[in-house]
């Protein structure tokens, strides 16, 4: 990652958690003024079971958040980035199992920390895995068009002053790696584990506890932004984001988690058969 990247991620970052305490402030201020105002109880995502502990934890995954943009700003040595763009078997099997910890470690929290039941927190229940499956796809054909739509426009736009931005370093390795087993792993990271791990906590964790303290739209907005960020590429971060309110939608509409989750595997396949057919592309 460049400079000129770590720096937008960095400052996008700060901004919503500028906006965050602010609007929590504000959002209380307003109940206490207001008792009977209940913002954060509508749609289907039950918020009411997060505390300010959970607050807190969201907290220490934004100092991460930063911690890891820190460790990713550009290194000094010669054809460093070169290197980093390489695909490996090792390296990607390191990163899929600190996520899978990483997600484990916070269904912990909430089973045995917090008496939490994740799969009734967040409506794994609720919904059959074939009609969850079926309502992903209804989903995920407008979903596609925004999205995609928007990542032309953006580069496009883009271009026209950081002609430099490119793809995503994943993408851009993925594109000319020639170790099958490497690409397959990027697969399988990319279509299993990203969609299981990033919708727990994007939107099963941090949505439901920004909504329990603000409102929904404000929490779909700043988790967005957060996913955003976390995929270090300033050429996808209003796409992304984009993309993490449909999913924020769908969770609302549904109750059931499954439902992005499917979505994300779903957008992350059409891009991987996007790169696989149209390499080229941008």
């Amino acid at each position: 990652m460049d400079a000129p990247t770590v720096g937008v991620l960095r400052d996008v970052t700060l901004l919503v958690w500028l906006a965050l305490l602010i609007g929590v402030a504000a959002y209380k201020g307003v109940r206490l003024a207001r008792p009977a105002a209940c913002w954060n109880l509508g749609g289907r995502v039950e918020a009411r079971s997060y505390s300010s502990a959970d607050a807190i934890v969201v907290a220490a995954i934004g100092l991460l958040l930063l911690g890891g943009m820190r460790e990713a700003a550009p290194a000094a040595t010669p054809g460093a980035d070169d290197a980093a763009a390489e695909l490996s078997v090792g390296p990607l099997a390191g990163s899929i199992a600190i996520q899978l910890c990483f997600c484990a470690f916070l269904l912990f929290y909430l089973l045995a920390v917090r008496g939490l039941n994740p799969a009734d927190l967040f409506g794994l229940r609720q919904m059959h895995p074939l009609r969850a499956a079926g309502m992903a796809l209804t989903f995920m054909v407008p979903t596609l068009i925004v999205v995609l739509g928007l990542s032309v426009g953006v580069n496009a736009w883009m271009q026209s002053f950081w002609p430099e931005v490119g793809a995503q370093d994943t993408v851009e390795a993925f594109r000319t790696s020639k170790d099958p087993a490497a690409k397959a792993m990027l697969v399988v990271a990319a279509v299993l584990v990203a969609p299981l791990v990033e919708e727990t906590i994007f939107r099963g964790f941090i949505y439901g506890v920004l909504k329990r303290f603000t409102d929904g739209f404000f929490a779909a907005v700043c988790s967005a932004l957060l996913f955003a960020v976390v995929h270090f590429h300033a050429g996808s971060l209003f796409p992304l984001a984009v993309l993490a309110l449909m999913f924020c939608a769908a969770y609302e509409i549904t109750g059931s988690l499954l439902v992005p989750m499917v979505m994300h595997s779903l957008f992350n396949s059409t891009s991987i058969a996007l790169m696989i057919f149209f390499p080229e592309a941008r």
